[in-house]
């Protein structure tokens, strides 16, 4: 009976102590492991964005890349709690594949900014917006297909010489993009539907920019005498009218922007700035060609002056030596 008591004694509260400690650390670490999961998804995701950088054909350098990167990171914890925080890394990750093979990127710090600010403004956006469900996504889907069907009606109707087969298959190019950039929406107007006002401001936009449609055709060879529409095509090479089509089709982007889209200050000083320092080559290139001008034109002064004192000299020494050869001639005959 006394051992049965002491065992009992050591199976209440101590026993129980020693039990619930580990039991505690383990819930510690389970929510430890849990928090880091979100830094590790972020981690993934930004190996991703690295991947991309490298893979361009001409990458920025190390530094900014870095800086660029860190840009993402910043916008991508501002929080991170928020709802299908998961899900909102998977879209940067698959949408930043898809955004990035798009740019025409150079090596000009003031450039690098305006890419900056704009990746800033997309992960910002995507980390505060509402996401599209099921619904919405089929709906913007819709609305692409119209505008997209609208655009290629209207190209026939101002081109009548355009092939159906290529504007059939620039379209259908277009579209699978679209697509594309929908189901991983990183862009704000991917994001969500657009109303059926933003839609006719679109339609009205796209008539009133007609004739920048045909500088384009002509651009691509359309009204030269050597240009014909059934030219035979190069292996490789895209037909006249689905590049026609096809950069026509690209020109919806800018409309959907312009009519759907808040861009933030941030982002228009970078553009400003931009803008500011292309001035500013642009005018020092000017500058150093009038020198340029102005040096040639010195130096042209300058030999043609040689060139009128040789002549000179060359004459007075010709009038020298007929003179001392005129006073030679009277006194040899003495």
């Amino acid at each position: 009976m006394r051992y049965r008591g002491r065992r009992d004694s050591t199976c209440g509260p101590a026993f129980t102590l020693c039990v619930a400690f580990p039991l505690l650390l383990l819930g510690d670490a389970g929510a430890m492991g849990t928090a880091a999961d979100g830094p590790s998804a972020l981690n993934q995701t930004l190996v991703a964005v690295r991947d991309c950088l490298v893979r361009s054909p001409a990458p920025w350098p190390r530094a900014w890349q870095q800086e660029y990167i860190e840009t993402i990171r910043q916008a991508a914890i501002h929080d991170p709690n928020a709802f299908q925080y998961d899900r909102r890394l998977h879209i940067l990750k698959e949408g930043f594949a898809l955004y990035w093979p798009d740019l025409r990127n150079t090596q000009d710090r003031s450039h690098f900014e305006v890419r900056r600010a704009e990746i800033r403004w997309y992960v910002e956006n995507l980390m505060a917006a509402e996401l599209p469900g099921g619904e919405d996504t089929a709906l913007l889907r819709h609305q692409y297909e119209d505008l997209a069907h609208h655009a290629a009606e209207g190209l026939l109707a101002q081109f009548s010489f355009l092939d159906p087969n290529e504007v059939r298959n620039a379209k259908a190019a277009h579209l699978a993009d679209c697509y594309r950039k929908i189901d991983a929406p990183l862009l704000p107007i991917y994001l969500k539907p657009l109303s059926q006002a933003q839609i006719e401001q679109i339609k009205g936009r796209w008539h009133d920019l007609r004739y920048a449609r045909v500088d384009l055709w002509r651009q691509l060879g359309g009204g030269r005498s050597t240009f014909r529409a059934d030219q035979p095509v190069t292996a490789g090479q895209p037909h006249a009218d689905y590049l026609l089509v096809q950069r026509s089709l690209d020109q919806w982007q800018t409309h959907i922007w312009a009519v759907g889209v808040r861009v933030p200050q941030y982002y228009r000083a970078a553009v400003d700035n931009e803008l500011k320092a292309k001035k500013q080559r642009f005018e020092a290139m000017v500058q150093s060609r009038e020198r340029e001008l102005r040096l040639s034109n010195a130096i042209l002064q300058t030999e043609y002056l040689s060139f009128l004192l040789v002549s000179l000299l060359e004459t007075v020494q010709e009038g020298f030596s007929g003179t001392l050869a005129a006073q030679d001639g009277p006194a040899s005959e003495r």
